[in-house]
């Protein structure tokens, strides 16, 4: 006849099984907010509107186009893959109190932002106006890409980091 044992999580250690200690029913809470997502993403979104943005054409005239990549569409390129390094390291690992990295898209979006409307506003100086008419290069598709695309990156990012830094603050106060 084999007899049963049950162990219970509340028996002294050499009580239990092998020694071993049961497991844990209490768990961790996450530090990451549960619906963080769709932000999450639509700053992966407006990181690519950025790269697309900056390979576009930032100048149109009647003459010829300039890319993004001909003005200073490299510094906007590599802000945004820096920020998408740094949002899908978000997605992808739980984040800590220790991790700072949350701030990161709301920065780069406010940086491709200064740079772009500074272009614009280059590009809008250099046109002159000829009896009535105004002549010169207009703005390109690919500015207007990056603009908006900055304006989204800069809403959403801080709606992300802005519920991490909440969901953080009650945690560590708990």
């Amino acid at each position: 006849m084999v007899r049963r044992v049950t162990f219970t999580p509340n028996q002294p250690d050499h009580q239990r099984a092998f020694g071993f200690q049961p497991p844990s029913t209490r768990t961790i809470p996450s530090l990451m907010p549960d619906r963080f997502g769709p932000s999450l993403i639509g700053s992966l979104w407006a990181c690519a509107g950025i790269v697309a943005g900056s390979l576009g054409p930032w100048t149109s005239s009647s003459a010829l186009d300039h890319s993004g990549i001909d003005e200073c569409g490299v510094i906007t390129l590599v802000l945004a893959l820096g920020s998408v390094t740094a949002l899908i390291t978000l997605m992808v690992r739980d984040v800590t109190p220790e991790m700072k990295n949350h701030c990161t898209g709301p920065l780069v979006g406010i940086a491709v932002l200064i740079v772009a409307v500074g272009n614009a506003a280059s590009i809008v100086r250099r046109s002159t106006e000829v009896a009535g008419h105004t002549a010169g290069p207009s703005i390109g598709w690919g500015l207007w890409v990056v603009i908006a695309s900055a304006v989204i990156l800069c809403i959403t990012s801080s709606t992300v980091a802005h519920m991490i830094r909440f969901q953080a603050a009650m945690i560590t106060r708990s």
